[in-house]
C-alpha cells in the first residue's frame, strides 16, 4: 500500500507526537486524534487505511471506538495500543474479535511499531 493514511489514537499527547515523529519520518500521512470522539469524527470526515487506537481513555474507551470505526470505516486496520497488561487482556480480546488486527503494548521500540505496521498492510 503506498502511503497510508494513519490515525493515531491516544489521550497521551507524548504518545500521539512520538507515533507522529516516527511514522512522518518514514513518509506517512499521520492524523492525530485525542480520544474516541474526535477519533470517530475524523473518520466521519475521510476514510483511513491504518488506525492506533489506545484502549483505555476517558470518555469513549478503545473498545467501543473500535466497533463504531468497523461500521463507518470497515477497511480500516485497527491496531489497539496499551499501556496496561493483564488488567485489560478481556478489552483487548473483544477489541480483536470485533476486527482489530493486532495489540501493540507501550512501552514499545522504533522496530515493533515499524514492524507491526508493515505487518497490518501486509494483511
Amino acid at each position: 500500500m503506498k502511503d497510508p493514511r494513519i490515525l493515531i489514537v491516544d489521550d497521551e499527547a507524548v504518545i500521539r507526537d512520538l507515533f507522529k515523529r516516527i511514522l512522518e519520518t518514514k513518509g506517512h500521512q499521520v492524523t492525530m486524534a485525542k480520544d474516541g470522539s474526535e477519533a470517530l469524527d475524523k473518520i466521519k470526515e475521510e476514510p483511513f487505511d491504518v488506525i492506533f487506537l489506545d484502549i483505555v481513555m476517558p470518555g469513549i474507551g478503545g473498545l467501543k471506538t473500535c466497533q463504531t470505526i468497523e461500521k463507518i470505516n470497515p477497511e480500516a486496520k485497527i491496531v489497539m495500543i496499551t499501556g496496561y497488561g493483564a488488567e485489560v487482556e478481556e478489552e483487548i480480546e473483544k477489541s480483536l474479535k470485533a476486527g482489530a488486527y493486532e495489540c501493540l503494548y507501550k512501552p514499545f521500540t522504533v522496530k515493533e511499531l515499524l514492524d507491526t505496521l508493515e505487518k497490518v498492510l501486509k494483511k
